[in-house]
């Protein structure tokens, strides 16, 4: 099932032809790069200027850390597209063990080489008197769950689309051949679509990383 990350041979088999898959994928063979090993140079050269953008800090190579973090999360959620590989970015404890860590490390970053510009950031410009406690509250709120709320995220647009795709599959056992006909054709526009949200969660995802590393580094 790709819902399930264990097989009834290995438990964790699905988890183990991921890594394997990884370091395979792009190891050179030929002389020359191959074309799979020069669109993923393009797509990285494509993806570091974006984060070099959005990155405050020039002082360092910090880009690097996201642009493998992007890479292997739309690796990931490429290889749920296919039969009987189940999708690590699909469960919530797979996607907590990657932003936990991060937002950890801004805030502990931020809180303590900036102290005080991290407190006065929990109180909007222009907050009335009367709502500056409410707002400090809202605002401390909003910073704790982040780490959940992108794990939330990424889990969400994940399943709900492979769950759309194997219902439709169980409901072309007991269906006639022009409706097998007519959901193989929906299920093939589904997959393409499945291939575009694969590469846009992975981005939102880790320029996510990067806004929350930008509010925790006042240099």
């Amino acid at each position: 099932m790709s819902f399930d990350p264990k097989t009834s041979i290995f438990n964790e088999m699905n988890w183990i032809v991921l890594i394997l898959s990884m370091l395979i994928l792009l190891m050179s063979f030929w002389k020359k790069p191959s074309r799979v090993k020069l669109i993923y140079l393009e797509l990285v050269k494509q993806i570091t200027e974006q984060f070099k953008i959005a990155l405050k800090t020039k002082k360092d190579s910090s880009e690097g850390i996201f642009i493998s973090l992007f890479m292997m999360i739309l690796f990931f959620n490429m290889m749920g597209l296919f039969p009987n590989i189940f999708t690590p970015s699909s469960h919530i404890s797979m996607n907590m063990l990657i932003s936990m860590p991060m937002w950890m490390g801004f805030m502990a970053f931020g809180w303590t080489k900036f102290t005080n510009k991290m407190l006065s950031h929990l109180v909007p410009n222009g907050t009335p008197t009367a709502l500056i406690s409410f707002m400090v509250l809202i605002e401390l709120i909003s910073n704790m769950i982040r780490s959940l709320t992108l794990s939330i995220r990424l889990m969400a647009n994940m399943v709900s689309g492979h769950l759309l795709l194997t219902l439709m599959g169980n409901l072309m056992e007991n269906s006639s051949i022009m409706m097998v006909i007519f959901l193989s054709l929906v299920q093939s526009i589904l997959s393409s679509l499945e291939l575009g949200v694969a590469f846009i969660q992975a981005y939102v995802f880790c320029m996510l990383l990067t806004l929350y590393s930008d509010e925790s580094d006042y240099n």
